[in-house]
């Protein structure tokens, strides 16, 4: 496996250049190839200009896309540019690893997105989602540090969810060119904790890339699942779930399992939303949003449940949101 990380943090002895350099040699042990863009090291200039391109469409307007698409053409980015856009065509897995910083990227990650996902090139037309370069068939991982600790982006906390913060990297930038999103990988506020949870963050990291070929990617929409109009043919469907029978000790022991099922749910894409019920709550209920085709459908996978003999369902259709008016 051809592997890019792309490791954008200014400290060479920062915690988060350390999981770059684990991840480095433990896929290098593991007989991958590796390279790291390391982008304050190579003094990359997240700025784009006229500087990205060796041709010129129009001399008079500079329309980002548009020049894009003619050097795309005409083989005219620079060479600085060229190189990086080598290394993300030829890779397999696609790494970002950064800091944590005003809840997204550093600016000159995100700047090494806008050069390097250039259109024409990388993406446009039919080269989207599952047509994009990826072609679902490449995955792509998140690797960072954060200042905060889990509680503060659980979803309770004062800060948006991770999950929130990063559909801008997932969705937005891996999935929209066909990477598929792997589990991202988080070092929770390794500035605030000791050596000995720094090294268990790096064993960690060690022990998830060593099993890396058997994980499963998160799947998301496939564009061909959208008509002409951009809006989803598939149909949204709010299911209540009311216990009918009393918690007993089998019930205890299949909770573990219940969340692995629902887990398992959302990686496929079919759940997209969950909110249970504390355990010991009377009476019991709780809403899951399913993204399915028919009724039928979200009955199997209720089905599926380990604790589906303990409940009811109640499927109802959502009534999709109408356009706004243009």
């Amino acid at each position: 496996m051809k592997v890019l990380i792309v490791h954008a943090h200014h400290e060479a002895r920062s915690f988060s250049s350390a999981l770059c350099v684990q991840a480095k040699n433990t896929l290098l042990e593991l007989g991958h190839q590796v390279v790291v863009s390391d982008l304050y090291a190579q003094a990359f200039d997240p700025v784009s200009d006229r500087r990205n391109f060796t041709s010129c469409a129009d001399a008079n307007f500079l329309k980002q896309q548009a020049e894009e698409a003619y050097a795309s053409q005409q083989n005219g980015f620079s060479a600085e540019l060229e190189a990086e856009i080598a290394k993300l065509e030829a890779c397999d897995l696609l790494v970002f690893n950064f800091p944590l910083w005003w809840f997204g990227m550093p600016a000159i990650l995100k700047g090494w997105v806008d050069r390097v996902f250039a259109a024409g090139r990388i993406y446009g037309g039919p080269k989207l989602y599952e047509g994009g370069l990826g072609g679902a068939r490449k995955k792509a991982m998140v690797m960072l540090t954060t200042g905060g600790g889990p509680e503060g982006y659980s979803g309770y906390g004062v800060n948006p969810s991770l999950e929130q913060i990063l559909k801008p990297i997932e969705h937005g930038i891996f999935w929209f060119n066909g990477f598929l999103p792997l589990a991202p990988f988080v070092a929770w506020s390794p500035a605030r904790s000791g050596q000995e949870q720094r090294q268990a963050d790096l064993l960690r990291l060690d022990s998830r890339l060593r099993s890396l070929d058997q994980e499963l990617p998160r799947q998301l929409p496939l564009k061909s699942d959208f008509g002409p109009s951009g809006q989803d043919e598939k149909k949204r469907y709010m299911v209540l779930l009311s216990r009918t029978r009393p918690m007993d000790e089998q019930y205890r022991q299949l909770i573990p399992a219940e969340m692995a099922r629902v887990a398992e749910l959302q990686r496929q894409g079919v759940l997209l939303q969950s909110s249970l019920g504390a355990p010991g709550s009377d009476p019991w209920r709780a809403f899951l949003l399913f993204r399915e085709s028919s009724p039928q459908e979200v009955l199997e996978h209720l089905r599926s449940l380990p604790l589906a003999a303990y409940l009811d369902f109640e499927i109802t259709e959502l009534m999709k949101v109408p356009a706004p008016p243009t």
